[in-house]
């Protein structure tokens, strides 16, 4: 059970937020910043509920000494007064929030569930980029969600033999970040990481980039050039859009393959190669095979592990992790006054079918800090407007009220708009759980009392 200190110097007040959590939190209590410092002292808490007015020490003061000593614990400050001054001191202070007495008992048991739920994934991101940091900030998969996992566990196993290993996935899905991953948790990870993107070569030179070429072996040849092979050595090449590849330099690879031996283009020295080969495709290979657009054995050669990258739409319980990730990403870069996200907007990423898979959302984060970073949190404003006026994943209403249009009807605001949205997704996650509470808000990368409150809210029985 998560542990909630409330620090208020009136009793009444102490005593009606103790009702009001006592039922889903460890309540501890404190008259004062002494007392507080002692219960500190005594336990761990998870957030920290502070008056801003109090006789020995005012709420901002104590939220920045206890933050020097325990930085890693949320706020919550909490007045009477709904001036700005108190607001602007407490948020420059480092709150999560503000909430004004007298508070609703429903509001801000909501902001203090916000306010974990983001510490949660604040923390969960650090966690993941200091693992980034141990390899390259730059190849990384980030997520938590069934799907991910899956093929994490599938390139734990693939690691652990030596073969070819083909990745298969829409554009934007993350292929090389999974090839890199398959690399390092190979006994290759020492040796060079070497990447062909094979739809970006003409077919004259593609031979050269593989195979390297002699001095004079045609016009403009001065001297000679190591191939990818011969830059891999004895690490991983990597065949990016392999299905792009030339019929011709499709009969060179399967030779490579096959006796492990290559020559560079005007050479006569037969060079051996020990690389292992990763290749990947967007496209269906087989179909492609059928088609007659691919060599058939060229294709069980590389398809002897066939891993799948699914689409971020089959990671819905990602997208705020990996939102966050990018967020503190650009931030650093930017030096960036955002820090969250907010929960409207969140729900607008969570309803959007994203075609352009996680490229697309690090790309929409990336937008919305540059144009709105300075904010604490990214607004609905910030996203692209087809994010927050269409949305095929969004409910039978407002994808039908919105699909000749492009945009919301005229009678429609945004906030009925991501109602929509909201509702069609609690109850299809509650459908898809069979009505468990639980199990419908680990669906929705959320938590049961959060689940409840949305759906007490959306009158949802």
């Amino acid at each position: 059970m998560k542990r909630l200190l409330i620090v208020d110097d009136e009793r009444g007040s102490r005593q009606s937020l103790e009702m009001i959590f006592k039922r889903d939190y460890a309540v501890l209590l404190a008259a004062n910043a002494q007392q507080a410092r002692e219960q500190l002292t005594r336990a761990q808490v998870d957030l920290i509920l502070l008056d801003y007015v109090m006789p020995d020490m005012d709420g901002v003061s104590l939220l920045r000494e206890i933050q020097t000593t325990y930085p890693e614990v949320p706020f919550v400050m909490v007045s009477a007064s709904s001036t700005a001054r108190p607001i602007v001191d407490a948020m420059r202070a480092g709150a999560f929030d503000f909430v004004v007495k007298p508070f609703d008992a429903d509001e801000i048991q909501a902001v203090v569930a916000r306010a974990i739920e983001h510490h949660e994934l604040k923390r969960k991101v650090e966690l993941l980029q200091t693992e980034v940091a141990r390899s390259n900030p730059s190849h990384a998969m980030v997520g938590e969600s069934p799907p991910i996992q899956a093929v994490l566990e599938w390139v734990q196993r693939a690691a652990e033999v030596d073969t070819t290993v083909l990745i298969y996935g829409e554009s934007g899905t993350g292929k090389e970040l999974i090839a890199r991953q398959l690399h390092r948790c190979s006994n290759r990870s020492n040796e060079p990481f070497v990447p062909v993107h094979c739809g970006s070569f003409a077919e004259t030179l593609m031979e050269s980039e593989l195979f390297g070429h002699e001095k004079g072996a045609f016009t403009g040849a001065d001297r000679r050039k190591l191939g990818r092979f011969d830059m891999a050595g004895s690490g991983t090449l990597f065949f990016d859009e392999v299905s792009e590849m030339s019929p011709a330099t499709q009969v060179k690879l399967l030779r490579v393959l096959q006796e492990k031996e290559y020559m560079r283009v005007g050479g006569t020295t037969v060079l051996h190669t020990n690389a292992g080969i990763i290749a990947a495709s967007n496209k269906d290979l087989r179909g492609e095979v059928e088609a007659g657009r691919f060599r058939e054995d060229l294709f069980y050669r590389l398809n002897v592990i066939p891993i799948h990258v699914p689409p971020l739409r089959e990671r819905g319980d990602d997208i705020p992790l990996l939102a966050q990730f990018f967020l503190e990403q650009f931030r650093a870069v930017m030096n960036a006054a955002a820090e969250s996200i907010a929960p409207e907007t969140q729900a607008l990423l969570r309803a959007y079918a994203w075609p352009g898979n996680v490229r697309e959302l690090r790309n929409v984060i990336e937008r919305a800090m540059v144009l709105h970073g300075g904010q604490r949190r990214l607004p609905p404003e910030s996203l692209p407007a087809e994010l927050r006026t269409t949305s095929p994943l969004a409910g039978p209403q407002v994808a039908d009220a919105t699909a000749t249009s492009g945009a919301l009807p005229p009678s429609m605001t945004l906030a009925q708009a991501v109602e929509q949205f909201e509702r069609h997704l609690v109850e299809q996650a509650l459908e898809e759980a069979g009505g468990i509470q639980t199990q419908a808000a680990r669906r929705l990368g959320t938590t049961r009392r959060i689940l409840k409150y949305r759906m007490d809210k959306l009158n949802i029985g």
